[in-house]
């Protein structure tokens, strides 16, 4: 059965591919369910918040697909919409960007998902905010030639997660030096996605792994030049190197947590609170952008315009894949290996096993806090030992939800029915449930950590 499905998915991605988008649109072959619905603003807004405190606004990106949302918002006018003029402005890694913000060079940016719970429970502490999450899912895996030469395929020519893990353990212990693998940044989602994947395989990448970080632009020409064996980022950069023949993708991060968070819209705390009617001003238009780049029929249109050189800076085609649905995982065969994945870029809403209203993409979930900084700790990338006493003061400061709720109202949009949502365990690699309200539990339930003598008995 489950050779027969991959089959039928590899013959819709064949059948599909090279077709016109209008064809696509109008003969839906991956089935797309239908979204809430939002077209480019042809009026005034559909919510006024008051007087804007500030119209001029900088804000900060790093190429990659995940920013197609604020890209959206400015090229399609619903920033203008709200009565904002803002200015994009490209960074060329996180590290670059965050920095600017943390240093009020900028007044918002799209972050990496780690950055509010690193710069509050970590030092130096910084303010840092989270308005709204941007995307679920996006990234994936990708390994170089040399893994394809070891016998190492794609997910989906295993049997199950387990016959995949037996392989790659395999080809770990025949390695004559530890495996080089290249990150964006240590507190990316895209890094502790790939973390949980490799424990979940029973690899520790502390003595196991060398993780080193590099731009995600640069990250194909590392690989091409031996000086990574593969790496986790977000897209396109792995369509890119199936698409240049430069890499293979082993696994999608989807498939390693699905609905996993992915980008956020980051400020100063103080920023928020100078600024607060511009503040849900700024979270309406990019709301109503993320309703827009979740439509099936925008997502040719919307992979020309993020591709562009002041944005992306790279080729449609690497973009598309991952855009329309049809994802090649690809090889070094001369064989193409497409996979219908249509919630590999999750914007706003998808009806999903995992994801079903009034859940949705950009609702701030306090317990993704909560599960990060269990990650944190377990990693031992911020300095304690112990889940924090005081973490659920801190997490509902970093996650300001108020803000959004009122904005998600006016626009009339649901609201989830809980601030903390548990993770069953079939949204997990690894079948681990998380439950928010025991993460002690959770910590002590990990076997591979950084420090496996430590214990997360309690609280300090």
């Amino acid at each position: 059965m489950e050779q027969q499905r991959r089959k039928f998915l590899k013959y819709i991605g064949y059948a599909t591919v090279g077709c016109g988008f209008s064809a696509c649109s109008s003969n839906n072959l991956f089935d797309f369910p239908k979204r809430d619905r939002s077209s480019e603003p042809t009026q005034g807004p559909p919510a006024n918040f008051g007087k804007l405190e500030k119209t001029n606004l900088t804000i900060g990106f790093v190429p990659v697909t995940d920013c197609a949302p604020l890209i959206i918002a400015k090229e399609k006018g619903f920033f203008q919409r709200y009565g904002l003029n803002v200015g994009l402005k490209k960074y060329p890694d996180w590290s670059a960007v965050h920095k600017d913000l943390l240093s009020w060079g900028i007044d918002a940016c799209v972050a990496l998902f780690g950055l509010p719970i690193l710069t509050n429970f970590g030092s130096p502490k910084a303010p840092v905010i989270s308005l709204m999450m941007l995307n679920r899912n996006g990234a994936g895996i990708t390994f170089s030639k040399k893994a394809w030469q070891g016998a190492i395929r794609a997910s989906t020519e295993y049997y199950n997660f387990q016959d995949f893990a037996y392989s790659y353990r395999k080809y770990i212990k025949k390695l004559a030096e530890p495996l080089k693998l290249g990150i964006d940044l240590t507190n990316s989602m895209a890094n502790y996605t790939l973390l949980y994947w490799l424990s979940a395989i029973e690899i520790n990448p502390d003595k196991q792994i060398k993780l080193i970080e590099f731009p995600p632009s640069q990250m194909v020409y590392k690989l091409q030049a031996g000086i990574v064996d593969g790496y986790c980022l977000d897209e396109p950069w792995n369509q890119r190197a199936v698409v240049d023949q430069s890499g293979f993708t082993v696994y999608v991060n989807r498939d390693i947590w699905k609905g996993h968070p992915g980008k956020i819209l980051a400020t100063m705390g103080p920023w928020a609170e100078k600024h607060p009617t511009t503040a849900r001003a700024l979270v309406a238009a990019v709301l109503e952008a993320c309703q827009y780049c979740d439509q099936l029929e925008n997502r040719q249109s919307i992979a020309q315009i993020i591709s562009r050189s002041k944005y992306i800076d790279t080729k449609v085609n690497y973009i598309e894949g991952s855009l329309l649905g049809n994802y090649n995982y690809g090889g070094f065969d001369q064989k193409d290996r497409f996979e219908a994945i249509p919630d590999f870029n999750l914007f706003h809403f998808q009806d999903t096993d995992y994801l079903k209203k009034p859940n949705h993409a950009n609702y701030p979930w306090r317990s993704h806090g909560v599960w990060l900084l269990t990650q944190m700790i377990r990693w031992r990338h911020i300095n304690r030992r112990q889940y924090p006493k005081d973490a659920d003061k801190i997490i509902d400061r970093i996650y300001p939800v108020k803000i959004y709720e009122e904005v998600a109202k006016a626009l009339k949009i649901d609201l989830p029915s809980e601030r903390m949502r548990v993770e069953p365990a079939d949204v997990f690699v690894d079948q681990r449930a998380f439950d928010p309200s025991q993460p002690v539990n959770y910590l002590n339930g990990f076997d591979i950590r950084a420090d496996r003598s430590q214990l997360f008995a309690g609280v300090n």
